[in-house]
């Protein structure tokens, strides 16, 4: 009775042995198919990654390259441009060791696909950036065409405007010009009491006697005036001696240099008035012997005397 009662007794013991051992079996295999599963997830995950890694540092190279055709363009943008790329590079580093682990959990993965979501929202930005500055970039060049276009019409009224305003200024300059008449010219000496008598031989001469009446002009302003006598000998050479009185003044029709014999100052008061000038230097040679008168650079009168 005893052996029958310890023989059921082992029995079930043996039993409870078995059916804990299959539990635990079944357990640990869960666990190591969990674990499996686990680890496919993660690598499954971790391969996702790397192509989207991929993706997205073929997508900033482009982006980095179009906005680098933007630098130079002002130092601000240039500091813009240079911190985004920076940022993003950074990111682009850690995310990078992360994927080269050879095994990653499931937060390094969480945390590398947070960073690849900021990667791109990052891109986006210079995306828009780049779209914002190419608007930009349009609408400087409209304005700066525009701006050339108007420019270059108003250099064009400019120049018109300065043409004619030159030649109102040559107008108001030719009106003042006086017209001289009776333009004399004669070879004379003195005689010992003074008085002056016309001789026509160059040997008897002792100066030339130039005498003018100015005319009246109403656009000269009154006050000190200056005309330039040129006398001019027989061999068509002006006669000019320094501490005479003798210059150089500039011709107003060629801009070249014309020598003068002698000034001539008076004061005038826009009515007409009578100027002599005497030159006794260098009559020697027999001859014409021409006179021309300067105002401003323009011939205003001319004579001349034919000596023997």
């Amino acid at each position: 009775m005893e052996t029958n009662e310890k023989k059921a007794n082992n029995k079930k013991i043996f039993i409870g042995a078995i059916i804990a051992l299959l539990l635990l079996n079944g357990v640990t295999g869960y666990l190591l198919f969990s674990e499996k599963d686990q680890r496919v997830t993660v690598t499954s995950q971790k391969t996702a990654l790397e192509t989207e890694f991929r993706n997205l540092s073929d997508s900033l190279d482009y982006k980095v390259a179009e906005l680098e055709q933007f630098r130079g363009k002002t130092v601000e943008l240039d500091k813009a441009i240079t911190a985004q790329q920076e940022q993003i590079q950074l990111q682009k580093k850690e995310i990078s060791d992360l994927l080269a682990k050879g095994k990653l959990t499931r937060n390094e993965l969480a945390k590398a696909r947070k960073m690849i979501a900021e990667y791109e929202a990052n891109i986006a930005a210079m995306t828009k950036q780049v779209e914002e500055l190419t608007a930009e970039n349009t609408t400087l060049t409209a304005t700066n065409t525009q701006l050339n276009t108007d420019l270059t019409a108003e250099r064009t009224t400019t120049s018109t405007l300065t043409e004619q305003n030159k030649g109102l200024a040559k107008k108001v300059e030719v009106g003042s010009l006086l017209k001289l008449a009776n333009v004399e010219v004669e070879a004379i000496k003195r005689r010992n009491n003074g008085k002056e008598v016309e001789v026509a031989k160059v040997k008897a001469a002792e100066s030339l006697k130039i005498s003018f009446e100015t005319g009246e002009n109403k656009v000269v302003d009154p006050g000190n005036m200056s005309l330039y006598v040129r006398v001019i000998n027989p061999k068509g050479e002006t006669i000019a001696v320094a501490d005479q009185g003798s210059g150089q003044i500039q011709s107003a029709t060629n801009n070249e240099s014309v020598t003068y014999s002698k000034k001539a100052d008076f004061d005038y008061n826009q009515t007409n008035k009578k100027v002599v000038v005497y030159w006794s230097q260098n009559i020697t040679t027999p001859g014409t012997y021409k006179v021309e008168v300067y105002q401003n650079g323009y011939v205003v009168g001319q004579g001349a005397v034919k000596l023997g």
